[in-house]
């Protein structure tokens, strides 16, 4: 098999196993070529029309590898972004779960991009759960492992929603094509599974729990994978109507008041991947070929300035130990070049012209212009994202540092985390610079116009809206201020609810119906000694209120003396009733409940 035949992600995955082996700077190499090699084997494919189909089950035939212009620059997207997460995770020696962790997190969403079905979608897509999970537990966190089970339970409902949704299309069509879903159960089913992954609101609260529980590259490697594969796939799919287009509009606002918020750093860039993710969910809503493109072309952007801010907020993190705005400042002068990398990132996600966060919203921003109250929705969150880009920028990295007396200097970053950084930051101005470096790449041949008039005003209109408000509302500016209550506390009290429930109120009604349960046997058991006499029993008893208002108190007297006697003594003689007896009974009993529910029904 030659190169251009072999799925990127099958590199990834057989590059896992010397990963148990090695050891340090050795793994940490082995992973970088692994990545690279995946890389090579993506920009190989660009250009082809190969396809590679196995059958895994008799009469199931499964597209490992299906190449067209989306699957090609994806594919070449996730695997470069994959190199250089691998790159800067090389400062030091990482745990061998999370170096394989974060190897196989690239495969399984390449897998996932080059899938030409949505069974083998499926089978990368639980893949790309556990390697995340692997990433998450690998940290050194106190925290990580009660967010590593929440983010667990979050992708069981995802995946067999997802599953669910793939099961019933494939019955229902007889293909497992990736391609738009008939409306019904189906496509409820999946893309409910598609939007767990990709944070729609309110299956969003995984997503800023987990990544800052990671460690400073394993963030990295969560913030690029997981939403962009989900995206991706909503892309490839197609068809969604304009309702998902409201949702990537809410989240796009939703996500940005949250990150504003925030004190916890890479929790504000977790609910930034939450904003950011709406603007592609909206223009992928939006079903034109310009939407798809946009939402296409915003992703490789996003991951290319998100995971720079990623990887500045790790430097940060890595070199003072803080990772909470209100404990920073005073940076940009002892670590110049990370300040420069964080300032191009942030003002590459704000929208800035000349930078590639500029180029796709403005395309965003076009494709819902066909949408009611789209625009002006996406607008109102590009608004509140300036001014959290400039609140983190401020107290970071140019505001006095905190404290009293003269504060110990951090070193600037080590050198693999400036590689990554450096390449990262040079991406993401060449894109803003010349626009056809990407979007001659996108398969509906739609252009951006980022210096046009309209968009340089948009552009500025935008920016002065926001630094006016940071500028006039001083909490913003204050590190003190910040709000981490989510929906979350939803699920937090819904599950507490249960809890409480299973141990309270259902503990005494499975108590009761024990205790009734436990009466009925002892009755029946009573009654078996002798059918005859406790079926007159029986009877007598229930005829007793009637006996009583109708006849004379001596008649009525001697009726419940006679009772009374026949339960002293019952059962007088014990009887029983032959084998044959028992089975004409319950013969008896079977038919007429069949002859009931017959009738019934």
């Amino acid at each position: 098999m030659t190169m251009i035949a072999l799925p990127p992600a099958f590199i990834c995955l057989a590059g896992l196993i010397p990963v148990l082996v090695l050891r340090g700077s050795a793994r940490n190499a082995w992973a970088v070529l692994t990545g690279a090699a995946a890389l090579l084997a993506a920009l190989a494919l660009a250009g082809s029309s190969t396809e590679l189909a196995v059958s895994l089950l008799p009469g199931i035939e499964t597209v490992l590898l299906q190449v067209d212009p989306m699957r090609s620059l994806a594919g070449a997207v996730f695997a470069l972004a994959g190199l250089l997460t691998l790159v800067y995770a090389a400062c030091r020696e990482l745990p061998a779960a999370e170096t394989m962790g974060m190897t196989a997190s690239l495969g399984a969403t390449l897998g996932i991009v080059y899938a030409g079905d949505l069974i083998t979608v499926f089978l990368f897509w639980e893949l790309l759960a556990l390697a995340s999970l692997s990433i998450i537990w690998s940290s050194e966190d106190p925290g990580s492992q009660g967010a590593g089970y929440r983010y667990l339970l979050f992708h069981i409902f995802g995946g067999a929603c997802l599953l669910g949704g793939i099961a019933y299309t494939v019955v229902t069509t007889g293909s497992a094509a990736i391609g738009p879903v008939a409306a019904g159960p189906g496509l409820l089913l999946m893309l409910t599974g598609i939007g767990v992954n990709a944070a729609f609101i309110p299956l969003h609260t995984w997503a800023p729990d987990a990544y800052p529980r990671a460690s400073v590259a394993g963030s990295v490697a969560l913030c690029i994978f997981t939403t962009k594969a989900a995206v991706f796939l909503l892309a490839a799919i197609g068809g969604w109507g304009v309702a998902v287009a409201y949702m990537g509009a809410a989240m796009a606002l939703y996500g940005a008041v949250f990150a504003l918020m925030q004190d916890d750093i890479r929790r504000l860039l977790s609910y930034s991947i939450i904003s950011q993710v709406g603007y592609m969910v909206a223009a992928i809503g939006a079903g034109t070929a310009a939407g798809i493109d946009a939402g296409l072309a915003h992703m490789v952007n996003d991951i290319l300035f998100k995971s720079l801010l990623f990887m500045a907020a790790g430097a940060l993190i890595y070199r003072t130990g803080c990772m909470r705005l209100s404990g920073l400042g005073g940076l940009a002068r002892p670590m110049p070049l990370t300040t420069a990398c964080a300032v191009i990132g942030g003002l590459a996600l704000a929208g800035l012209p000349g930078l590639n966060g500029a180029v796709s919203k403005g395309m965003v921003i076009e494709a819902a212009a066909g949408v009611p109250y789209l625009p002006e929705m996406l607008l109102a969150g590009a608004v509140v994202t300036v001014i959290y880009v400039l609140r983190f920028l401020w107290l970071a990295f140019f505001r006095p540092a905190p404290g009293t007396g003269e504060p110990a200097l951090p070193r600037e970053a080590p050198l693999p985390m400036l590689v990554a950084m450096g390449l990262t930051a040079a991406l993401c101005l060449a894109i803003g610079l010349f626009p056809d470096l990407l979007t001659g790449l996108l398969p509906g041949g739609t252009h951006a116009h980022p210096f046009s008039p309209s968009h340089l005003i948009e552009s500025a209109a935008v920016f002065a809206a926001g630094g006016a408000l940071f500028l006039l509302l001083r909490p913003l500016r204050s590190p003190g201020w910040s709000f981490a209550s989510d929906i979350d506390r939803l699920y937090i009290a819904a599950g507490k609810g249960v809890f409480w429930f299973s141990a309270h109120p259902l503990d005494r009604m499975a108590g009761a119906i024990g205790r009734i349960t436990g009466i009925l046997v002892d009755t029946l058991k009573k009654a078996s000694q002798n059918p005859p006499v406790a079926g007159r029993i029986a009877g007598r008893t229930l005829a007793l209120p009637v006996v009583r208002a109708l006849a004379d108190p001596e008649a009525a007297g001697a009726y419940e003396a006679s009772l009374a006697e026949m339960q002293r003594t019952y059962p007088d003689e014990q009887i029983g009733i032959w084998g044959g007896g028992y089975g004409i009974v319950f013969v008896s009993i079977v038919a007429f409940l069949y002859f009931i529910f017959d009738l019934l029904w």
